[in-house]
């Protein structure tokens, strides 16, 4: 009998609905804001855990969007092969498969421009635009060097003639705890930031138990964002849409179900960042937004070791010239 029962209910068993789980999903994604904000709150009450606490609760939320081919680290400097260094960065995402630590000590982290997909700094108060805006020049000034070789499939190739990455920069990202409303509108507050970060995550006022999300240049479509994160000159014909190698199967419309294509042309896709809104779910929206955009970078950048080997030389050299020079200065001083 118990058998049979069990037979039974295997049978009435109901399967979930497609649709059914979608809205768990969507609720789960609703859920997981409104649980970073309480955890941020709980630890803003005592103000010496909130920095620690704030970085270790977005490195986990990133870690559990961002695919697993990306490595992230908190506390690093960005270095280039020119010399330059940026600030500090409180999260960085980026490729540890093929790029080499440049020195890396403990806790001391120095990773090359190269390797650098993402960078995130987060804070708990109103941080002042000045210190952001400085802080996002710092990144913004380090440059990509094209002196990579490596093996592929079909040969040996440089970073010299690949057309479709001359560089690299780093999709930016503002984490904010706290929102504070200076004059106009809350999307106001945040329009001089928005030159200077790809992604603002926040509060507004008015919603104290959610994040709201403000996304710079969501209207712009793919081909412009594949320009700006690879170093493409604006020159091409990318800038009216992403160009397929393929053509599109018209058989099958249902294949390309989402897909925005320019009326002239069934290769052009025309999708804005816009399109990946999901309303009403801030979280789930800038899941899909950032790793679309993490597609359209070619990772990874090939490594320039001679240009690193080079600038290290360089500083060798100098460090030569000043113990050189010490003995010279300590005998005019003793004289």
């Amino acid at each position: 009998m118990r058998a049979e029962a069990l037979a039974d209910n295997k049978e009435t068993k109901q399967e979930p609905d497609g649709s059914e789980v979608f809205e768990k999903i969507y609720e789960n994604y609703q859920d997981l804001n409104r649980k970073m904000v309480n955890e941020l709150n709980l630890s803003s009450i005592h103000g010496g855990l909130t920095g620690h606490c704030r970085e270790e609760m977005w490195l986990n939320f990133f870690r559990g969007i961002i695919p697993q081919k990306f490595s992230l680290a908190q506390g690093v400097i960005i270095i280039d092969a020119y010399g330059n260094a940026s600030r500090e960065v409180d999260i960085a995402v980026y490729d540890e498969q093929y790029t080499p630590y440049v020195f890396r000590y403990n806790m001391l982290k120095f990773i090359p421009i190269e390797a650098v997909a993402v960078v995130i700094e987060c804070k708990s108060v109103d941080p002042g635009n000045k210190q952001l805006t400085e802080w996002a020049k710092s990144i913004d000034a380090l440059r990509t060097c094209r002196a990579g070789i490596a093996r592929m499939a079909t040969g040996y190739f440089a970073g010299l003639n690949n057309p479709t990455q001359t560089g690299t920069r780093p999709i930016k990202i503002l984490a904010c705890l706290k929102e504070v409303v200076r004059d106009g509108t809350w999307e106001a507050c945040w329009q001089e930031l928005q030159q200077s970060f790809d992604f603002i995550i926040a509060k507004k006022k008015d919603k104290d138990k959610y994040f709201e999300l403000v996304v710079a240049n969501k209207q712009k479509n793919l081909g412009w964002w594949g320009q700006q994160l690879n170093g493409i000159s604006s020159a091409s014909n990318d800038l009216q849409g992403l160009a397929l190698e393929r053509d599109i199967p018209e058989s099958d419309p249902d294949s390309y179900k989402g897909l925005i294509f320019a009326a002239d042309s069934s290769t052009l896709v025309k999708n804005t960042l816009a399109d990946l809104e999901i309303e009403g779910n801030p979280i789930l929206s800038l899941n899909l937004q950032l790793n679309q955009l993490l597609m359209l970078i070619n990772n990874p950048m090939l490594f320039p070791h001679f240009a690193y080997a080079q600038q290290f030389n360089d500083i060798a050299n100098l460090i030569k010239e000043k113990r050189q020079k010490q003995p010279h200065c300590e005998a005019e001083q003793n004289a």
